[in-house]
């Protein structure tokens, strides 16, 4: 059995077995409760009209049977008369007509009653004979009025509506069929790295909206992927040319009599190892952190002692009594060290670490006292691989550094600002939620 694959042609096989079953079901309970009695009323009239003309001619005399069968009009248009029919134009009903059913009805009073079916003009007429004592009379009556066949102009309507169903359908169907092919496109083009023309119109489905608007959010994040992806690439075959040509000279400059010390070439390898990791620390997706609800002020000291001990000067100033917040300690970790070392790369010391509440939020401040940034140029630092065009020529990095703090922030739900400082510099404040201040569903350990 072939089965219709397309939406289309199921929808309409759908709708055509539909329309057919309650036909079909209509049609019998039709049958059975309305037409069936109908039929049985109707042949019980007719046989008790016939037999109320045969008890007539049977008890009216001669002269008073004649004035009868001359004055007889009923509301059919029958007449009664003495004249046989002409057997040649006669012929027996048919078993499954009404005049048949008559035929039987009748014998059951006179079994030797016989009807007979002929034409008499344009319209066929039934013959029914009335048997009486003073002889045989035929009553004689129009077909139409017992075996009406179905008029052709009702059986044309009803295809006609069928039709008329069938289109709406198929119309309505195709109108929901086209987004959906579109959509299809739309994916096909994604595929072969062109991009989609995908329209959502006021006019779509609500269903099939959804589904378009999930797409155009899939394509927009394929879409940053793929710009990532590239910019990766480019920025690891950048930023790591320079240390691995120091690292190259170096070698080559090992075989003369004279060779430069190695510190210069294991700074250059823990250059390229910390490059490394920022991208592949950017290049996952959503890392999982578990958050836990415990005090900053450790982290924020054993940083600044970390610092402090490489000979950078670091200060530290903490607000007592802070509360509790929701953080994980290696992430948060990972921001300290990011914001302390673009403070060192790019910015001038003293270099402070605050730690303080403001408002329904613990803020962790980095400040340097460089030249800073202007305001113009803040919102950009933020996306991953960007860089200041006054720090290409200097210290080397893969500018994926305040977008991995941006990212673990987020992550935090928490928030991140930058701001330049009237007496200059750049001060990077990250503001973390302090559970049941900010909703009243805030958990106090969660994983994200």
């Amino acid at each position: 059995m072939i089965i219709a694959r397309s939406l289309l042609g199921r929808t309409l096989l759908v709708t055509v077995l539909t329309v057919l079953v309650t036909h079909i079901a209509t049609l019998f309970v039709f049958q059975r409760f309305y037409v069936a009695p109908l039929l049985e009323h109707t042949i019980q009239d007719r046989a008790n009209h016939i037999f109320s003309l045969i008890t007539a001619l049977e008890y009216l005399s001669p002269p008073a049977q004649s004035a009868f069968i001359r004055e007889f009009d009923d509301s059919e248009g029958g007449v009664i008369q003495s004249t046989a029919p002409d057997p040649l134009k006669i012929h027996s009903p048919a078993p499954s007509s009404r005049v048949f059913l008559l035929q039987q009805r009748l014998r059951s009073r006179y079994p030797t009653t016989r009807l007979w079916v002929t034409t008499q003009g344009q319209l066929p007429a039934v013959w029914i004979p009335l048997h009486t004592t003073h002889g045989d009379f035929w009553y004689i009556t129009q077909r139409q009025r017992f075996d009406a066949d179905f008029p052709e102009k009702w059986a044309l309507l009803l295809a006609l509506v069928i039709l008329l169903g069938f289109s709406s359908v198929y119309w309505a169907v195709y109108r929901i069929n086209r987004p959906l092919r579109d959509l299809t496109q739309a994916a096909h083009c994604i595929a072969a790295g062109q991009p989609s023309l995908l329209k959502i119109t006021p006019d779509i489905p609500s269903e099939i909206r959804e589904v378009s608007e999930a797409f155009h959010t899939m394509q927009h994040a394929l879409k940053t992927l793929e710009t990532n992806r590239t910019i990766m690439l480019a920025g690891v075959s950048h930023d790591l040319r320079t240390p691995l040509s120091r690292l190259r000279l170096a070698l080559e400059m090992l075989q003369s009599p004279a060779p430069p010390p190695l510190d210069p070439l294991i700074q250059d390898l823990e250059e390229i190892d910390r490059i490394i990791d920022q991208f592949l620390d950017f290049a996952r997706d959503r890392p999982h952190y578990p958050l836990h609800l415990r005090a900053l002020d450790p982290l924020a000291v054993a940083c600044q002692e970390r610092f402090v001990s490489r000979g950078v000067p670091v200060t530290l100033d903490m607000s007592p009594n802070l509360p509790r917040v929701c953080f994980n300690e290696l992430a948060l970790e990972r921001i300290l060290n990011n914001l302390l070392e673009n403070a060192v790369r790019y910015g001038k010391p003293p270099f402070h670490l605050s730690l303080y509440q403001e408002g329904k939020s613990v803020c962790l401040a980095v400040r340097d006292h460089g030249e800073g940034i202007p305001a113009d140029e803040i919102p950009h630092l933020l996306q991953p691989f960007t860089r200041r065009e006054s720090s290409r020529g200097g210290p080397p990095g893969s500018g994926l550094g305040l977008a991995i703090v941006a990212r673990i922030v987020n992550l935090h739900h928490g928030t991140l600002e930058l701001r330049s400082p009237p007496e200059g510099g750049l001060e990077v404040v990250v503001r973390l939620p302090i559970p049941g201040q900010t909703g009243p569903d805030d958990p106090t350990n969660r994983t994200v």
